[in-house]
């Protein structure tokens, strides 16, 4: 064995120790639900996620010890979290806006590690849709497209909308009918691409305040049975589509009390039909039935376990988990939703 293997051999074996050393066990997270007894709870704090070691994985040793040498002193974690999703092995990936990429969080394998390479950077990315292939969609807002790549984010295959969108923000996958649905806050419309070729498809909306119209919506989720769902945030309400893009119903108004609007961002659906809308000025989460009507609200303004600060993005996995990007407090947190079997 060469003399310089021998030495960085030694002086990692001895880096890990230390490190080792060093690691200390977090306090417990606490136990948070809502509603509050003697009513039924619906709703547990799981997990807030700044960093890897906060979904459990640890940095390797080799790793840390390259870092150590090279003096770096990056860390890993989230700074401004907005979009974000988990695939069908459960990686977690959330668009960071102020570092300009995407985490992913691998608990399974314990890695973690962000995308893209900086000869496709992005410019102000804010939402993520990943589809049946795995291939995964960004919306990047001021650079006016939606970038695609495959292979966990690894490789970066085209991007979608160059000179045709304004300033895509929401984005949603329908696997009912194979298309990928882009919001265009400017244009006040939802754009549909064919996710077989990514032609154009068709075009829901159009700026007004009536029905079927738009004042500059932002998120846009579908739930399991393809219907669609979109924030009309300066219409302070959520308006309804069905998996065709045919006007379904819409709920909500602005106010400052349960059960209305003052900031409307992220929407998503639980196994059950119920729809959460996060609400960036409330700081909360109001969940609602298929008719719009208020169920329950959960969160409240604050940096503790369970409160939120500017909230925007949300989504809920087909376990129910539910995750919110807590935006100004820099991290994304984690609840689940309870049905009969979980109480």
């Amino acid at each position: 064995m060469r003399p310089i293997t021998i030495i960085l051999l030694l002086l990692t074996l001895t880096f890990t120790s230390c490190f080792r050393q060093a690691v200390e066990v977090g306090e417990p997270l606490p136990d948070i639900i809502w509603p509050k007894p003697p009513e039924i709870p619906r709703i547990r704090f799981v997990n807030s996620i700044t960093k890897p070691e906060d979904f459990n994985i640890r940095e390797g040793a080799f790793k840390r010890f390259i870092r150590f040498l090279s003096g770096s002193k990056e860390e890993d974690g989230i700074s401004s979290p907005y979009g974000l999703e988990t695939d069908i092995e459960g990686r977690l990936f959330v668009v960071d806006g102020m570092k300009s990429c995407v985490h992913v969080f691998d608990k399974d394998k314990s890695g973690y590690y962000t995308f893209p390479k900086k000869e496709t950077s992005f410019v102000s990315p804010i939402d993520i849709a990943i589809d049946a292939r795995g291939y995964i969609y960004i919306s990047d807002s001021k650079d006016a497209v939606v970038k695609i790549f495959k292979d966990n984010g690894k490789e970066y295959i085209g991007e979608i909308g160059r000179e045709f969108l304004q300033r895509p923000t929401g984005i949603a996958v329908n696997e009912k009918t194979n298309e990928l649905l882009v919001v265009d806050t400017r244009s006040s419309v939802i754009i549909r691409y064919n996710l077989k070729d990514y032609k154009l498809k068709g075009i829901i909306g159009k700026k007004g305040k009536d029905k079927e119209m738009f004042n500059s919506p932002t998120n846009i989720s579908v739930s399991r049975d393809g219907y669609i769902f979109v924030s009309d945030s300066l219409n302070f309400r959520v308006q309804v589509f069905t998996p065709e893009g045919e006007f379904f119903n819409s709920f909500g108004k602005i106010g400052d009390s349960p059960g209305y609007f003052s900031r409307p961002r992220g929407v998503a659906i639980d196994s059950d039909g119920n729809i959460y809308v996060v609400d960036a000025l409330f700081d909360n989460v109001q969940i609602f039935d298929r008719d719009g009507s208020l169920l329950m609200a959960f969160g409240g303004p604050g940096h503790k376990y369970g409160e939120l600060w500017l909230p925007s993005g949300i989504f809920i996995d087909k376990n129910d988990y539910i995750y919110i990007s807590d935006t100004y407090n820099k991290r994304v947190q984690v609840f689940k939703y309870m049905k009969g079997d979980d109480l």
